[in-house]
């Protein structure tokens, strides 16, 4: 079986993405992502996480000791979901 394609150096250019082809590659395309989270010291439940360019926080709701100024780490995984 072939490799799949490198998801990560495909083109860009309308009519020669991936997504304007009739059918995907038959090998399937791979991507890898590295993504970075921690907790912020001395802010009770704040996280943060990071991947490539983007950074995005976390935090709880007051009632079970955070902030409330972030979304829950579970918000995320249900926008997620959504996408």
């Amino acid at each position: 079986m072939e490799k799949p394609v490198d998801g990560m150096n495909l083109p860009s250019e309308i009519g020669q993405r991936i997504i304007d082809k009739p059918e995907l590659p038959p090998q399937g395309v791979s991507t890898d992502s590295e993504v970075y989270t921690e907790v912020v010291a001395g802010e009770m439940h704040l996280k943060r996480g990071t991947i490539g360019k983007f950074e995005v926080f976390s935090d709880e709701a007051a009632r079970i000791g955070g902030t409330d100024k972030y979304p829950s780490p579970m918000s995320y995984m249900a926008m997620g979901t959504g996408f």
